[in-house]
């Protein structure tokens, strides 16, 4: 079971990302952002980061996006300064299998192939 951590302000875009990908077999782990009391854990698999929770906080947002590949950057927009060095960037509101697919395509990189 991979372990998919979450970035994300707001418990509604959490519990719908946690559904989906809970549905899917994932472990998943929430968090609200870089200011979490809880703060950022390093033991997963992959992450989903919210654009809104990089707000006030893009330098560490950044220095996450670089350093813990792969990150799956939800924005509005691909002009998003993280966009471009995330592993991969999903435009908002998605639908359909796109979360799915990159969370997949994320996970299968890490896996070696036989």
């Amino acid at each position: 079971m991979s372990k998919v951590l979450i970035i994300a302000p707001g418990s509604d875009l959490q519990k719908s990302l946690r559904f989906a990908l809970e549905a899917e077999g994932h472990s998943v782990v929430l968090r609200n952002g870089f200011h979490d009391p809880q703060g950022i854990p390093d033991d997963f698999d992959c992450a989903i980061l919210d654009h809104h929770a990089a707000q006030g906080h893009l330098a560490l947002a950044s220095a996450f996006v670089e350093t813990a590949s792969p990150v799956i950057l939800l924005a509005n927009t691909d002009t998003h300064p993280l966009a471009a060095h995330s592993f991969r960037f999903i435009t908002k509101p998605f639908l359909g299998p796109a979360l799915s697919k990159a969370v997949g395509d994320a996970l299968a990189r890490l896996t070696p192939t036989k």
